[in-house]
């Protein structure tokens, strides 16, 4: 189903208006934008495109030259060439290019239409889908190379003195070496545990309608031990009671947020403060504390893999938290961001939005 707008880009006028005709009737609620050469294309840059039928021969330039400028501004998008005649040729250069599909404007037909916008929208938000898996591959590739070199490297030269030691008879060094050794392992699993965590969170089970008190009340169970030895106080806030979601995940979500709250707290004891409130069709969470705070700079990139504040590199963490729950609130149709209106502490708030989606699949069948 197209959620977005629809580009034709041609010279052609009466093209154009005969493709607009056929696609206003498939999908009238549909906003179909139009231009006639790349330049005026490049206009509607800030315009929401889903789908582009570009014109293969434009004034100046092809369209195959203008699909890179597309992807660029849309990479969510289905482009379909088309041309006044059928050329294998010319199709094996638009699918080559990242083409959904190609059309000869002789077959445009609202039926042919409506199956290369449903055929090419999968196409696309598959091929998106995997350059980001492809993404999170080389970082997690990266970070196993970088971060679990260091306690190998430990852990070799630990096992080398643990022998030369217990040769020499000296069992206390061997104790200690060994504890040593220990904490490195500990060290090496928490990191792959977070890093499974990220790239695999919850897949089983299926949405439910839960209560929001429910969700936190997991999370600080999950932290108790954190809670009791920093002397944290949690303040509840609920104006929705209830959220559609997949209850382990927005634990897990919870549990990163609020242990964050604490991980990163000032000389006073934590504060935290978990809310939620109506957002359109879903719910709005938001956890605020009395902590460190981020700064600005840093306010939209502690969601990216990896990401810390260079003032916690003393802390413990692997930089995959925030980001798990990015992926999370992702996967219920919502977003998460740092409020940028708080002065002290932080406030990261995060949507819900997965009640109307489900709903809306229920009525569809």
């Amino acid at each position: 189903m197209v959620e977005k707008s629809i580009l034709i880009v041609d010279d052609d006028g009466g093209d154009r208006k005969l493709i607009r005709r056929h696609l206003a009737a498939l999908y009238p609620a549909v906003t179909i934008l139009e231009a006639e050469n790349g330049d005026e294309a490049r206009t509607l840059a800030d315009e929401e495109v889903e789908v582009i039928f570009l014109d293969y021969l434009l004034p100046g330039e092809s369209g195959l030259d203008l699909m890179s400028v597309f992807f660029r501004r849309w990479p969510h998008c289905a482009i379909f060439i088309m041309t006044g005649q059928g050329d294998e040729d010319i199709a094996k250069s638009a699918i080559l290019s990242g083409a959904a599909d190609y059309i000869a404007k002789s077959a445009i037909t609202p039926g042919a239409l409506h199956r290369m916008i449903g055929n090419g929208l999968q196409i696309a938000r598959m091929r998106w889908r995997i350059e980001e898996h492809q993404k999170e591959l080389q970082q997690f590739s990266d970070v196993l190379v970088h971060d679990l070199r260091a306690p190998i490297r430990a852990i070799k030269f630990l096992s080398d003195q643990i022998i030369e030691d217990f040769e020499a008879g000296d069992l206390d060094e061997v104790k200690r070496e060994f504890d040593l050794m220990k904490r490195s392992v500990t060290k090496m699993s928490d990191l792959i545990e977070r890093l499974a965590s990220h790239i695999n969170p919850h897949s089983e089970g299926t949405p439910e309608l839960v209560s929001t008190e429910s969700l936190v009340e997991a999370a600080c169970m999950a932290v108790a031990q954190d809670i009791a030895s920093s002397d944290a106080n949690i303040e509840l806030d609920l104006e929705e009671p209830e959220v559609f979601c997949f209850p382990p995940d927005i634990s897990q979500l919870l549990q990163n947020l609020i242990g964050n709250s604490i991980k990163y707290r000032s000389a006073i004891p934590p504060h935290i403060v978990v809310s939620t409130q109506a957002h359109g069709s879903g719910v709005q969470f938001s956890i605020r504390d009395n902590g460190m705070g981020v700064p600005e700079e840093y306010r939209t990139r502690i969601f990216e893999p990896f990401k810390r504040l260079q003032r916690s590199s003393d802390l413990p963490g692997s930089g995959l938290g925030l980001a798990t729950c990015a992926k999370i609130a992702k996967r219920h149709d919502g977003a998460i961001w740092c409020d940028p209106d708080v002065s002290r502490g932080t406030r990261i708030n995060f949507t819900l939005n997965l009640r109307n989606n489900h709903r809306n699949a229920v009525h569809d069948r």
